[in-house]
């Protein structure tokens, strides 16, 4: 009924950051759909998000500096509001927004091993893409109730470290023709397409900030979960921004014919042979099978909280013997097979790619607005308030809320409608249970204690 105490160290925190991170990922996954909504701008979107999440991961190093998550951001949010409706509204947008990225990674799994296939000359029958997709959806999930050490040190940190070497070596081919700086400049796209694929590679980069989910398993949690997004927003964000230049600089054709190309990257590394294209293609698979891993264990950690603090069915305590929350794991799992299957046979493939993949962006943001501003509210409270504590949040607001404002401003009716199926279930989850808990209240202490934020917080102030 407990979770693994002091296991982790910093390079597990960077494993469990690098993991939602994906550079390589992302770019075949969110880039790609980015790139059907700005086109060659999507360098620029890249840039403005590596700039967004350096600032989002600032705003949580001052939060996890001072307190370690039990169960996610919206632990964070409770610390500085004081209010369950807000903290659990985060709570369930987060759990939603990772349960639908891991759909739209299972959906891209299928679309770059069709279309990879395809380039050399080999189709896949409906059956095999049935079979890709429900592994792509069960891998993580049975392999995230393994023991969480091994799985950070051994499946995750490698491969990931391996995939952004993969971005760099790309970027590195990409300049031979020299450096395009008008790439990084926006052209020819409405604002809200350019605030839709900001969202959706922001969502992406800023996925370094997941380490905060392991307060309770890392030793030294007010110093490793910091250590580890800052080297995934690193190494991670700065070579998806690469990565990203070089799909743009080393496409073919004219670049108004970038957004029709379905995997651009495959079809790029196709020109420098078979191998060259397979080896993007397999990595780009584990990476993606590697973001829904770290997703997974987020999200199953803010469902095991949850019912910790009484805001959600108890059942979701249930762990294995390695720790891992068991009932929480498989309803992630059970989240994304329903977004899955129910996006695929109403919209159809390549079109529930991009409109759960811009859904999921606007949820990830959304609960970035929650607590970012919420940095210097805290401060306040533990009297550390200070100039840089008020305005890096005030900034960072700044930018995601533009993004999401927008976004939800320019959303079609698919996407308005999955948003108000979301709205509606945590609704009823707040007054039907949630609402007589206390979400948010738990927080992790140096020695990986559990307890409630304002005895830890009071003891913070007193021992100044």
């Amino acid at each position: 009924m407990t979770l693994s105490k002091a296991v982790l160290s910093f390079k597990e925190t960077y494993g469990q950051a690098m993991a939602v991170t994906a550079p390589l990922g992302s770019v075949v996954s969110t880039s790609t759909a980015a790139i059907v909504y700005a086109g060659d701008s999507v360098v620029f979107t890249t840039l403005l998000s590596l700039l967004a999440s350096a600032l989002w991961i600032y705003n949580l190093t001052l939060y996890s500096k001072k307190l370690a998550s039990a169960g996610g951001f919206y632990t964070f949010n409770f610390s500085a509001w004081r209010s369950k409706k807000l903290s659990f509204l985060e709570a369930l947008t987060e759990v939603f927004a990772y349960s639908m990225l891991n759909a739209v990674n299972a959906i891209t799994t299928y679309l770059i091993v069709s279309i990879g296939l395809s380039i050399i000359g080999i189709s896949i029958p409906l059956w095999v893409g049935a079979i890709v997709i429900a592994v792509s959806v069960m891998y993580p999930s049975l392999i995230s109730l393994t023991h969480i050490k091994k799985l950070m040190s051994y499946v995750i940190t490698v491969s990931a470290t391996a995939e952004a070497a993969l971005l760099i070596g790309i970027f590195i081919l990409s300049l031979h023709g020299g450096f395009h700086y008008n790439y990084v400049i926006p052209k020819d796209v409405n604002m809200g397409n350019l605030a839709t694929a900001f969202v959706l590679t922001t969502v992406s980069i800023s996925g370094a900030g997941a380490a905060t989910y392991l307060g309770e398993e890392t030793k030294e949690p007010l110093k490793n979960v910091s250590r580890g997004m800052w080297l995934a927003l690193l190494i991670g964000g700065i070579s998806m921004f690469l990565g990203t230049y070089a799909l743009v600089a080393l496409w073919n054709g004219s670049l108004t014919s970038l957004a029709n190309s379905p995997q651009p990257l495959l079809y790029e590394m196709m020109t420098y042979g078979p191998l060259f294209m397979l080896i993007a293609l397999v990595l780009s698979i584990n990476s993606l099978l590697s973001s829904n891993i770290g997703t997974t264990i987020g999200a199953s950690r803010v469902l095991f909280n949850l019912a910790r603090e009484d805001a959600a069915p108890k059942i979701f305590l249930r762990t294995n013997k390695n720790g891992e929350p068991v009932i929480a794991t498989i309803t992630i799992a059970l989240i994304t097979t329903v977004v899955t299957i129910g996006s695929v046979f109403t919209l159809g493939l390549v079109t529930a790619f991009t409109e759960v993949s811009a859904v999921t962006g606007i949820l990830w943001l959304l609960g970035r607005l929650f607590d970012g501003i919420g940095v210097p509210v805290l401060y306040w409270r533990i009297r550390e308030l200070s100039f840089i504590s008020l305005m890096i949040p005030v900034a960072a607001t700044g930018i995601n809320l533009w993004g999401d404002i927008t976004s939800i401003i320019s959303m079609d009716l698919n996407q308005a409608i999955i948003l108000g199926i979301i709205l509606m279930i945590t609704l009823v989850w707040y007054v039907k249970k949630a609402r007589f808990g206390r979400p948010g209240r738990l927080v992790v202490n140096e020695q990986n204690e559990v307890m409630d934020v304002d005895e830890y917080l009071k003891r913070k102030v007193s021992a100044k």
